[in-house]
């Protein structure tokens, strides 16, 4: 074999140990570029929590129907049963009527539960204020709030994570020297939440970036739902 083959066959082999090394340091430095990322800032403000149920609209006297006296019977779940009490404010949207918002108040809720698929729900019946192109049989959708936490900090909710020790953990961005961004974990204590958000009560600082899951980093099972 030539000399200068021999040669080449070396600085080749040079060349891909040298790749192999450059791709397994940037694969466990914990470190991404900046395109990468997805953040988000902590945010400080009123967190709302609701109950939300489905049902439909139906006359109040089932047994001489006034179309006149509508009600809506929506079932909720039995989680958010202890939550909600009689007299509770309630706001209406009609599938039929996107546009329009209705009010109305708990009336009355159900003693017994409906089991389906394992899971319980309760029929709640709501009196409305207004009924104003109603018609029985109308689906609609409700909600109440139950409860209300001014001054909160609070995240999206897929930036919280549960690692193996079942402790939340936000990932939050480090700049590094050589420009690049370190993934540091920082472990964070809870409290309310809704579908969208969830609070921090101890962890972290108002107006801090979180870093939220993509395809790289997934939220792991069993974090705050």
């Amino acid at each position: 074999m030539k000399k200068w083959v021999k040669w080449l066959i070396v600085i080749v082999i040079i060349a891909v140990v040298a790749a192999g090394a450059v791709f397994l340091l940037s694969k466990n430095s914990g470190s991404v570029t900046q395109e990468k990322l997805v953040t988000a800032k902590v945010k400080q403000g009123d967190m709302k929590i609701n109950a939300t149920g489905t049902g439909a609209i139906s006359p109040q006297n089932t047994q001489v129907p006034d179309y006149d006296e509508l009600q809506l019977v929506a079932q909720m779940d039995e989680l958010d049963i202890p939550n909600i009490k009689k007299d509770q404010e309630v706001k209406i949207t009609v599938t039929a009527l996107p546009d329009k918002t209705y009010t109305g108040k708990v009336k009355e809720i159900a003693e017994q539960g409906q089991v389906q698929n394992g899971v319980s729900s309760f029929s709640v019946i709501i009196s409305l204020d207004k009924t104003d192109d109603l018609k029985a049989g109308m689906t609609a959708d409700a909600s109440i709030l139950v409860k209300e936490k001014k001054d909160a900090l609070y995240v999206p909710i897929e930036a919280v994570q549960k690692d193996s020790d079942d402790k939340y953990y936000v990932l939050v961005p480090e700049e590094q020297e050589n420009g690049k961004t370190k993934k540091v974990k920082k472990f964070v204590e809870t409290g309310l939440h809704n579908e969208d958000n969830i609070e921090i009560t101890n962890g972290v600082k108002k107006d801090q970036k979180v870093i939220l899951p993509t395809q790289e980093t997934s939220t792991v099972p069993g974090a705050p739902s």
